[in-house]
């Protein structure tokens, strides 16, 4: 089964936006050339409020997140994109992954 994880950023005012999403950008690299595992990394700016961000990753499943958790791209995630944040709420629901995609709502399976 599919892992999601749904993280809710707000950066600080004071915060090098610049350099917050250059690590974000990074992470997503990383994911592209590192982790097959990861179905989706999508990142979201609150356009009333520029500092508030969303990050939502789909893994194949607990393994991938596992093996990405671990990973040196996360490391470095960690290392340049922490400083810049204010706080941070994390939920990960074990859940399949729904499509919309204007043709009508479709399951895909894990891996797919």
């Amino acid at each position: 089964m599919s892992v999601t994880i749904v993280n809710d950023y707000r950066l600080k005012a004071d915060a090098d936006k610049a350099e917050a999403m250059a690590a974000a950008a990074e992470l997503v690299d990383d994911f592209n050339r590192n982790h097959p595992g990861v179905q989706l990394s999508l990142w979201l700016e609150d356009q009333s409020e520029s500092l508030h961000h969303f990050h939502i990753t789909v893994f194949d499943d607990e393994p991938a997140l596992d093996r990405v958790r671990g990973s040196e791209g996360i490391k470095r995630f960690v290392e340049r994109f922490y400083p810049h944040m204010d706080q941070s709420t994390h939920l990960a629901p074990a859940c399949d992954v729904w499509l919309l995609d204007g043709h009508g709502v479709k399951k895909v399976p894990a891996g797919a």
